[in-house]
């Protein structure tokens, strides 16, 4: 998909299995980074939290789909990061992301969390 995704950007890359490759750069994308455990995390709180079944359903659907896409965007950048700017891919990668993506984590079930508590 990372390879798709920056072909229609305009960028030259090539993928074979879970690597992608882009400019001499190559990543291997590895299963801790397809935000299932983030996604899980989020999905945690929203089974936690005490609202109707309706609202835990949708709240985790929409929430793993927004993750899973934020997610494809941190890919994305990181790939570039590493191709472009290769000295900032690692800091990049360990740290800035983590920190955003759990970030992203808990705005998303903090917004989830105010609309469920609003209608129920």
């Amino acid at each position: 998909m990372a390879a798709w995704c920056l072909g229609i950007a305009g960028v030259a890359a090539h993928a074979s299995g879970a690597t992608v490759a882009v400019s001499g750069f190559a990543v291997e994308i590895k299963n801790n980074c397809n935000a299932i455990y983030e996604i899980g995390l989020y999905a945690a709180a929203v089974w936690a939290y005490p609202a109707p079944l309706r609202d835990r359903l949708v709240g985790t659907v929409v929430g793993a789909a927004v993750l899973y896409a934020v997610n494809a965007l941190r890919i994305l950048s990181l790939i570039a990061l590493g191709a472009y700017a290769r000295p900032w891919f690692e800091a990049a990668h360990l740290y800035a992301w983590q920190l955003l993506f759990l970030a992203v984590v808990a705005a998303c079930w903090l917004g989830w969390a105010l609309r469920a508590r609003r209608f129920a």
